[in-house]
């Protein structure tokens, strides 16, 4: 009989959810369900054994198989006893009712235009459709090879991060009409991080917010050396690491010379080519390698270098057009003229225009209104121009 901890992380990975989300459900500390996956003692209770079987919607031989490795007696169940249980673990961990409010979560709609945050939405995403191809073109092969996404700030590097993260497990009916999903096969892993988020600068909690998304163990402690042993006997399933504003994780002082050394390493010579990484900064590799504060042998590994810049004509007449009501078309040549393609731009535009005719006004105050807007991204124009 495979340990305990072996046959919990395996129902975890088929499940795809994440040890924090597990624990939360089940209503245990997120470092007790570690502590078992890291053998350092079975559950307390019984009930702790059930409830995980539950919500990794176990078979009734894979819920007494897991009781028998954590040393409770295993049950013949009933249908009674069943239908009981999933009774009581129904009543315990449903969600509380909210009530008061003039809406429901399913009743939320995703906004026509995102102006400020990323798209996280694959749907919303529009563009970079020869980015993409070469991405998913190096990505189709073993061992995996690392890119650098370079571009400005407001480019649309998050939201491409957030895109290429998404897409491959996206079913068609969640996506546009005619959208791809099939760049690649389904079943890779993907981990994003956001070094701008101030966790991610310290070395212990980044790894350990790494090996967390990958449903592993946690050593103790958890410091390089550890997460590199643990990715090598864990990893099976090929995984793709999104580095998203790395220039901000080279200022961080935890994060030093040795540490980039050890990712370099783990993209180079670990886990059989099953390590692919993809960054985004605002300057290319070969400008941060002439940092003299830190000099970081991690960006030698990246051979694909890509600059985002401003959509294809056609990418940023597709955006305009998703508008749910449509525009005149000189409103459109407007939206492009004043946009340079740009993304964001499009987004501010759109979003103004878009707001004036459902508050059916029909003068030209929303242009003016869209210019205010823009004013802090014309440095994308400026850059455009040269």
């Amino acid at each position: 009989m495979r340990p305990f901890a072996q046959l919990l992380l395996a129902h975890i990975k088929r499940r795809g959810i994440t040890n924090a989300q597990l624990a939360k459900k089940i209503k245990v500390p997120t470092d007790m369900l570690l502590s078992w996956l890291n053998e350092h003692h079975f559950p307390y209770h019984r009930d702790e054994v059930l409830r995980c079987a539950t919500h990794l919607n176990l078979s009734l031989e894979e819920c007494n198989e897991l009781l028998s490795a954590a040393n409770f007696p295993p049950e013949d169940f009933d249908a009674e006893f069943e239908a009981e249980l999933l009774q009581k673990t129904s009543s315990v961990f449903s969600p509380p009712a909210i009530t008061g409010l003039p809406f429901t979560l399913t009743a939320w709609h995703h906004s026509p235009f995102v102006v400020g945050p990323p798209i996280t939405e694959p749907s919303q995403f529009f563009g970079r459709e020869y980015i993409i191809k070469r991405i998913f073109d190096v990505w189709k092969y073993m061992p995996l090879q690392h890119v650098a996404i370079v571009g400005l700030k407001r480019s649309g590097k998050t939201s491409l991060l957030h895109y290429l993260s998404k897409i491959i497990d996206t079913p068609p009916e969640k996506l546009r009409p005619g959208q791809r999903n099939d760049w690649l096969v389904p079943g890779y892993q993907w981990v994003f991080v956001d070094f701008q988020d101030p966790r991610m600068c310290y070395q212990e909690s980044l790894l350990r917010h790494l090996l967390m998304e990958l449903n592993m163990p946690i050593p103790e402690p958890c410091d390089l050396v550890n997460f590199m042993e643990i990715l090598d006997q864990y990893l099976e399933i090929p995984v793709f690491f999104l580095l998203d504003e790395i220039n901000v994780g080279l200022k961080a002082p935890e994060l030093n010379e040795q540490f980039w050394w050890g990712m370099r390493s783990l993209g180079s010579n670990h886990a059989g080519g099953k390590i692919g990484f993809l960054l985004t900064a605002q300057e290319s590799p070969e400008e941060m390698l002439m940092d003299d504060n830190k000099p970081s042998p991690f960006f030698n590994i990246f051979g694909h270098v890509l600059n985002l810049g401003p959509l294809a004509e056609n990418e940023a007449q597709k955006l305009i057009n998703s508008s749910p009501l449509p525009f005149a078309s000189n409103d459109i040549e407007w939206i492009l003229e004043q946009s340079g393609y740009w993304p964001a731009i499009i987004q501010i535009l759109c979003h103004s225009r878009l707001t004036a005719l459902e508050e059916g006004r029909n003068d030209d105050s929303w242009q003016t209104e869209g210019l205010r807007r823009m004013s802090p991204y014309r440095y994308l124009l400026e850059t455009t121009k040269s």
